[in-house]
């Protein structure tokens, strides 16, 4: 091995370590130490040899070197400073099989995937918020379980994810949201006996030498770790980690992390499906670092959208940034008069979206049957904003599964090793008569029922609605709301489920349909509640037990909501849509309003007798209609009446 090597004035970004050709660029940001460098490992020796840098390559806080052929001698590095080797947070692959925070110097977007150039094949997407359906998974947990129907080197990988694509289109879904993908560490530092918590939360990862003989890294599902740690798996991964790096732990072939990732992305785009991530930062992260973790992502792997979650975010660096200008950038509430300006008026493509958790406990207070629900569940299913999108979901990640929130009253953490004190208390859930498990027929029918009424809720509702990866045959975690650990059967998607829960599947996909091929579920500004066009009706309205007049009481359980079909485009279907929502114990009778001439009204789904028609049912009686307890109906107005010639051009 050389003992010197010829080290040059370079430019400090882009920061990280690159091999161009034989020679390896090295660009880092340094704490202000008296002595800084690079230690550079041999290939398959693992031999070191540090090389120091001095005022001749420093800009401001960067220190950067060309090393001459420094890519034929060595393939891993750490940086230097006073005595202290810490991973480089830049570092775009990090190699831990035996010791816990090394960086490969990856070859400058020239490796591949097999013959494939590390490369986007297809451009980023862009679905509107009013016409995308999201789909929230966790790469390992939806693909790992055997009855996933995997081929089982893929299990729990993006290539395995790649096999489920045909699925995902089945339900109609048009993006999917992936819990964090970035390299990081799989057993909790948290855990670890006499770890202080204020270092077990650090932001920006800086292992040091001497911490790497404790903390391992995963690679492609198996962990090691020392002997003194508690072995709390972060199955999640919601937690400060290297953020340039996708996860070996995801991938089929771990030396290729970046390339299988791009792989995937290329797939599910070449399906027309948008990829996000989510992105988790601490507060300790700099606004900079964030800004360099998104941009990286977004123009090396084209994906389609971010989903921000932590603390100090700067949103409306985010969203301004031109790069991002083009993307769905999502968290939980803008400052949209700093964003856009005060007075402003909705901007041409809205790719900001607020994910917010009002419409999850209205739809299950409403479901339930709460007193004092009813008008803010009405303010939640046409809630749409003109500049921004909302995205509604009734389950998320943390919580109930949606067929434990039928199932369960209680969470039942206890696997996590923390005696049921971790994960939310409150969950607006019912069990419908018996804790958990229920082979009474009465109850399984009463639980299937209300989670086809809260799909109903959510996939009529004028948000876009989201999810979670399972929800849509009934997967179940034994009421666990937390099992953020669980990186076993708890954790992993039951793909068993499906033969179990055809019907619920069947109608997912129904409503999924519906919402698609009918613009009146989909609109891209928000109702206005009147009759702005002069044809008779309001774009839409709500009823009750007499047409026009609904129950607004406190103690009301009970309304209907009229679409009117005389709002869509000239060239798009003019049905008009009522739907009945009765969440109280009672059946109720609804009152239909007349429709115009020429038109009837067909029953298309029922949620009590667990039908979806394909061909509506005509209706004998126009004027009333019986909807039983705890139930939500669909009813399509056709007919031959065209919207009104000269007024349904008007612009308003």
């Amino acid at each position: 091995m050389k003992n010197e090597y010829r080290i040059l004035p370079e430019t400090p970004y882009p920061l990280g370590c690159l091999q161009q050709g034989n020679d390896l660029h090295f660009s880092a940001v340094y704490h202000g130490g008296s002595e800084c460098g690079i230690c550079l490992y041999k290939r398959k020796t693992s031999r070191r040899q540090l090389i120091l840098l001095d005022e001749r390559n420093r800009s401001g806080s960067i220190y950067s070197a060309l090393i001459r052929d420094g890519a034929a001698d060595f393939d891993s590095y750490m940086i230097y400073e006073d005595g202290v080797l810490r991973c480089d947070p830049y570092a775009q692959r990090i190699y831990g099989l035996e010791k816990w925070g090394r960086a490969v110097a990856e070859e400058d977007l020239r490796c591949g995937f097999g013959t494939e150039p590390l490369r986007p094949l297809h451009r980023r997407m862009y679905i509107p918020y009013e016409k995308s359906f999201i789909y929230c998974l966790h790469v390992r947990g939806y693909s790992k379980s055997p009855s996933s129907g995997i081929p089982e080197s893929f299990r729990g990988t993006f290539r395995g994810l790649e096999e489920k694509i045909p699925y995902l289109k089945s339900l109609g879904v048009t993006a999917a949201e992936l819990m964090p993908v970035y390299e990081m560490q799989s057993v909790d530092q948290s855990r670890r006996a006499g770890l202080p918590d204020d270092k077990a939360s650090a932001g920006t990862p800086s292992l040091s030498e001497k911490d790497a003989a404790t903390y391992l890294i995963s690679e492609n599902g198996s962990i090691r770790s020392s002997e003194n740690m508690k072995k709390k798996i972060n199955f999640w991964g919601y937690a400060g980690g290297f953020y340039f790096a996708p996860r070996a732990a995801f991938c089929a072939e771990p030396q290729n992390p970046s390339a299988e990732f791009l792989h995937m992305v290329n797939a599910f785009h070449d399906a027309g499906l948008e990829v996000i991530l989510q992105f988790y930062f601490p507060e300790e992260i700099t606004p900079q670092y964030i800004m360099d973790v998104l941009r990286f992502w977004v123009s090396r792997y084209e994906i389609d959208g971010i989903h921000l979650k932590g603390a100090q975010i700067p949103d409306q660096m985010i969203a301004q940034d031109p790069l991002l200008s083009d993307i769905k950038i999502m968290d939980y509430g803008f400052d949209y008069d700093r964003i856009y300006g005060r007075n402003h008026s909705a901007p041409l493509s809205r790719t900001l979206a607020e994910y917010r958790d009002d419409f999850l406990y209205i739809a299950r207070r409403f479901l339930k049957g709460d007193d004092n629900t009813l008008n803010a569940f009405l303010s939640a299913m046409h809630l749409n904003a003109a500049d921004h999108g909302t995205i509604n979901y009734v389950c998320n990640y943390d919580g109930l599964r949606l067929a434990d929130l039928v199932s369960y009253e209680h969470k039942h953490n206890e696997p996590n090793g923390e005696s049921n004190n971790d994960g939310l208390d409150d969950n607006c859930s019912w069990n419908c008569g018996t804790e958990g498990p229920s082979r009474k027929r009465s109850i399984c029918q009463l639980r299937s029922r209300q989670i086809r009424n809260i799909l109903t809720m959510l996939f009529l509702s004028q948000g876009t609605p989201m999810l979670f990866g399972g929800d849509e045959f009934g997967n179940s975690q034994n009421g666990n709301n937390n099992p953020y650990c669980q990186d076993n059967a708890t954790g992993w998607i039951d793909w068993n489920a499906v033969k179990q829960h055809e019907e619920l599947l069947s109608y997912v996909r129904f409503l999924s349909g519906l919402r698609s091929n009918y613009p009146l579920f989909h609109q891209a500004k928000p109702f206005r509640l009147m009759d702005y066009k002069a044809c008779g009706y309001p774009d839409f309205s709500y009823h009750g037990m007499e047409a026009w007049r609904p129950d607004l009481s406190n103690y009301s359980h009970s309304i209907g909501m009229l679409y009117c079909g005389f709002y869509t485009q000239e060239t798009e279907d003019h049905s008009f849509f009522y739907v009945a929502y009765n969440m109280h114990w009672k059946p109720v009778t609804f009152a239909l309003p007349r429709l115009p001439e020429g038109m009837k009204w067909y029953l298309l789904s029922d949620t009590a007798a667990a039908q979806q028609e394909e061909s509506p049912l005509l209706l004998q009686h126009q004027g009333q209609v019986f909807c039983d307890a705890r139930t939500v109906c669909i009813y399509i107005g056709k007919g031959s009446c065209k919207m009104p010639e000269l007024k349904a051009r008007q612009s308003f």
